[in-house]
């Protein structure tokens, strides 16, 4: 039976709940950066946080493609325990290199050698990649989740449970520190937060796994899964392995903890501001089905493109810069300086993180990943050459370079992913059917 085409009405109730998730989603690394801006040592506990933060997400990103391997694959109870152990294997390697870097003296390396973090900075780091690693089986368990809710068009529930995610989350801030010290506890409470927000979700999310068939009905398999799994791990992959990279490059500069804890608060502060945009490859994923929907939906992406660009030169082109950064986020008058001139810049991100999920979106429902891999491993390329100008001026600021670093690289990928979307005639087509996508 023919589906209705798709009207922008449909895109915005779609749409709608899955901006009110990211930007609680988001809201929670901020509250993290806003507490521990508060201790003692805020420069090195922050450094400390995100450098870990970084370089456990980099390794581990394979925990983003469950969703969009779900969203495709899932049809019966049988696969959501082979899509599952698909990924828990895939992981298996990423999170033991964690774990040495956790109760070895490869912590060392990476957290000082690489980072350049302080002997302080680096024991701060190990033990919040220690807490982050247990994170592992929730973000598993949280992806399946979210994509039968969506599945189901059900994505107000995912804005509840992130309402329990950021409930929880003020819970944990005010308790953990009489246990933990440091960079641990913000990463334990991020660990915990996704917890709460993961049961909540599956409580409404069952009832729809329990009406799906039981058996062995769909051809997935382990082998169909990393065709389609392997482009999209790069891809995710490298969405924080540019932000390790850029990392990487910060810690040549002259002030190295202070611009990576800088970046940390422009990293949480411009996905916050921004991150709602992720959820267009979602929404294309879900909704699109012929050639009228790719219109539909390039339509909705330019709506939403003006909208983010006015809200950013608001808040960090105006009066408001100084409410954010120095009353929200507490930051001492040495950080918020540092932080200024980059969020002046956060409006340019709007414009090409919104394409580059929309095609994102558009070539996993075509089930042509294969350029997605292309473009991340083009990101990193991207991030380490615009990081390197650090070598040459370590007096630059880090805020303002890893911002450009990090814009560029989405630059490269929306080209890139723009450019084999009408390869293979998404954009001028016929109509697009759920399995696979027009010839090339």
């Amino acid at each position: 039976m023919s589906r209705p085409i798709l009207r922008l009405s449909d895109c915005y109730a779609f749409f709608a709940p899955l901006v009110l998730m990211v930007e609680l989603n988001m809201i929670s690394k901020s509250a993290i950066h806003a507490f521990l801006a508060r201790t003692e040592t805020p420069d090195v506990t922050l450094a400390a946080f995100n450098a870990a933060f970084t370089f456990y997400f980099a390794i581990t990103s394979t925990t983003e493609v469950i969703v969009a391997l779900s969203l495709s694959y899932l049809k019966t109870r049988a696969d959501l325990r082979r899509i599952i152990g698909f990924t828990a294997t895939v992981l298996c390697v990423p999170w033991t290199i964690a774990l040495f870097a956790v109760f070895t003296d490869l912590g060392n390396e990476i957290f000082g050698g690489w980072f350049g973090l302080s002997a302080q900075g680096q024991l701060e780091a190990r033990w919040a990649t220690g807490m982050l690693a247990l994170s592992a089986p929730v973000l598993l368990l949280r992806g399946t989740a979210f994509a039968l809710l969506m599945l189901n068009r059900k994505t107000i529930v995912i804005t509840w449970s992130t309402l329990v995610r950021l409930s929880s989350l003020a819970v944990s801030l005010l308790f953990l520190p009489l246990w933990l010290d440091g960079a641990a506890i913000g990463a334990a409470a991020l660990v915990f937060c996704m917890a709460s927000e993961t049961v909540f979700a599956w409580f409404f999310a069952w009832k729809y796994l329990a009406a799906m068939p039981a058996g062995h009905v769909t051809k997935g398999t382990f082998g169909h899964y990393w065709r389609f799994s392997w482009p999209l791990v790069i891809n995710s992959s490298a969405e924080m392995g540019v932000i390790f990279a850029i990392n990487l490059f910060l810690g040549r500069l002259h002030e190295a903890e202070l611009a990576i804890a800088a970046f940390g608060i422009i990293h949480g502060l411009v996905s916050l501001l921004m991150a709602p945009m992720r959820n267009l490859a979602q929404t294309a994923q879900t909704l699109v089905s012929r050639r009228e929907d790719v219109r539909v939906i390039v339509v909705f992406m330019m709506q939403l493109i003006v909208g983010f660009v006015i809200l950013a030169l608001v808040l960090f082109q105006t009066p408001l810069r100084d409410t954010v950064l120095r009353g929200v986020m507490g930051l001492t008058p040495a950080l918020a300086n540092y932080c200024e001139p980059a969020m002046g810049l956060a409006f340019t991100m709007a414009v090409f993180w919104a394409c580059t999920a929309l095609f994102r979106g558009l070539l996993s429902k075509a089930r042509t990943t294969t350029a997605l891999a292309t473009a991340g491993m083009l990101r990193i390329v991207t991030a380490v050459l615009a990081g390197s100008i650090s070598l040459s001026y370590p007096e630059l600021n880090g805020g303002v370079l890893g911002i450009m670093a990090w814009v560029s690289s989405y630059v490269v990928e929306s080209c890139l992913s723009g450019w084999r979307l009408r390869r293979i005639g998404w954009f001028i087509g016929t109509e697009v059917d759920q399995s696979s996508g027009p010839a090339s």
